[in-house]
């Protein structure tokens, strides 16, 4: 009898995890800004990195069209869309779900200043930029209004601290990178990682 009823149980255990298993969603996002093999590998990075992320796949990838569509499997008690989302977001790229991850309404006070930049081609060279300005001393945001990886070309929008930084101070961070900004050429060219 002891037998019949450990057998039960190990049937009911083994039966609890297998729907805990089919408790994962699976979603396919489509990803803009992708143009190389890195751009792949950040955004499976900042995904894998979620909580509750169980597989990142890549089901399509077009780099001439700056675009892949990947399949996440994650489980829903401990992620959503919307962390999904961010964390691609932050790794640099916009996905086909939103316009930079419903911006937060909390209007930063500053001074203004919007810089061409020539070169970003993906992702990854658009982290690049926004890293490198956040270094500087005084930049309360960043933000790219605007992205062309075809033309290579974007505008990005900082918001800073007069007191503590200069137009010329946000210039150089993004020359220190290697790209453009307000037609400033850097010393050494951002170079890709294909």
């Amino acid at each position: 009898m002891k037998r019949i009823i450990f057998s039960l149980m190990v049937v009911l255990v083994s039966l609890t995890l297998s729907f805990a298993q089919d408790g994962l969603k699976t979603t396919k996002i489509t990803v803009k800004g992708i143009t190389c093999d890195n751009c792949l590998d950040e955004v499976k990075e900042a995904l894998v990195n979620v909580k509750g992320v169980s597989s990142v796949e890549f089901e399509k990838t077009d780099f001439k069209n700056h675009f892949g569509i990947v399949s996440v499997k994650y489980n829903p008690e401990q992620a959503n869309l919307d962390n999904l989302v961010e964390a691609i977001n932050e790794a640099g790229f916009e996905t086909d779900l939103n316009k930079q991850a419903e911006k937060k309404t909390g209007k930063v006070e500053g001074a203004v200043a919007k810089i061409n930049v020539k070169g970003i081609e993906c992702g990854g060279c658009v982290k690049s930029v926004e890293n490198s300005l956040k270094k500087v001393e005084g930049v309360k945001s960043v933000e790219f209004e605007k992205k062309d990886f075809k033309k290579r070309v974007g505008v990005v929008k900082v918001v800073y601290d007069p007191e503590k930084a200069k137009v010329k101070d946000l210039e150089d961070a993004v020359l220190k990178v290697g790209f453009e900004a307000n037609d400033r050429k850097p010393e050494k060219k951002h170079e890709m990682k294909h």
